[in-house]
């Protein structure tokens, strides 16, 4: 039986997802970590173990629909990194301290006194636990509109940066969807000590010269290189259109 206290924590939680618990007994098991179970057995409350195993792959889902109803001009395998990126301990952990998890989570003395609540291993899994109570306690359609009310600029930030960082993957696959042909770099020149070289690199397609890029280090220039030739590449497109 929850006190009236817990409940109201339970209540307050839910409301940062927008959510009004019809049973807050599974929130409350969600936050309840397996070493304050053990310590209070004469409570007979369950671990939250289950539930981080059912919330890892409904996050996985949530991500994978958005990601794909977003369009992306991407691979299979370029989403599934993007996905890894957001799915992930850290970013989880991260997640988890926008919304102040540790606050109301159940820990056991041990956890308790070792910081448990600011780790990022238990704010990951107990996060996958909540988000799994709020799916059992609603439907998938409600949690993913819940979950992106919170979390869709993060992962816009994310995926973003990913498309900008590999312009190599980019250029590669314009140029075989639309002109049958792999980029080609050379490098032009090198210089400065080995400690502190600077690589210039330009891009070619059909033996044509694209852009020229530098940097510290090869696959640095190369990038540089496929980013300004792609951006050629749509200046031409779009005079063309």
């Amino acid at each position: 039986m929850l006190v009236e206290k817990r409940r109201e924590e339970l209540r307050e939680l839910a409301n940062r997802f927008g959510h009004a618990l019809k049973n807050p007994q599974l929130l409350n098991k969600a936050l309840t970590h397996k070493s304050f179970a053990n310590e209070n057995q004469l409570l007979r409350l369950k671990d939250n173990e289950r539930f981080e195993f059912l919330g890892d792959s409904v996050i996985d889902l949530i991500v994978s629909r958005y990601l794909v109803h977003q369009k992306l001009d991407m691979s299979e395998g370029e989403l599934s990194k993007i996905r890894a990126q957001i799915v992930n301990e850290q970013s989880l952990a991260g997640f988890a301290r926008d919304i102040d998890l540790g606050k109301y989570m159940l820990l056991g003395r041990g956890e308790e006194t070792s910081g448990g609540r600011e780790k990022n291993s238990l704010l990951s899994n107990t996060f996958e636990a909540v988000i799994a109570a709020l799916f059992v306690d609603s439907s998938f359609a409600d949690v993913y509109q819940m979950f992106l009310g919170l979390y869709r600029r993060p992962i816009d930030k994310i995926t973003e940066e990913k498309r900008i960082t590999d312009y190599k993957g980019q250029l590669q696959k314009h140029c075989q969807s639309r002109i049958l042909a792999k980029p080609q770099y050379r490098l032009i020149s090198e210089n400065g000590p080995d400690h502190n070289k600077v690589f210039k690199i330009q891009a070619f397609i059909l033996g044509e010269p694209y852009g020229i890029g530098m940097g510290k280090t090869k696959k640095e220039a190369e990038q540089a290189a496929a980013r300004i030739s792609y951006d050629l590449l749509m200046a031409r497109s779009k005079q063309t259109v």
